[in-house]
């Protein structure tokens, strides 16, 4: 079948205060409620943050590719 590896990358998201009406607007605009979190944060959901606490960027989208890097060059995979 082959090798399976997985891994963990924690990424915490902080919000800032919002209000219901920013919130509404923030829904009728991005239809986010189809993502994982319910935001978009390509889109207009960074306006939502506080701050955001991780090792990868990427992994907010769903992707920690700094740690799929570091998985690749661990099997030999370095190009």
């Amino acid at each position: 079948m082959g090798i399976y590896k997985t891994e963990v990358e924690p990424f915490d998201v902080h919000f800032r205060h919002l209000s219901e009406a920013e919130i509404d607007n923030y829904v009728r605009k991005e239809h986010p409620l189809h993502c994982a979190g319910s935001f978009k944060s390509e889109g207009f959901g960074i306006t939502l943050f506080e701050r955001l606490e991780g090792r990868d960027p990427n992994t907010l989208v769903g992707l920690p590719l700094i740690a799929l890097c570091q998985m690749l060059r661990r099997k030999g995979k370095t190009r």
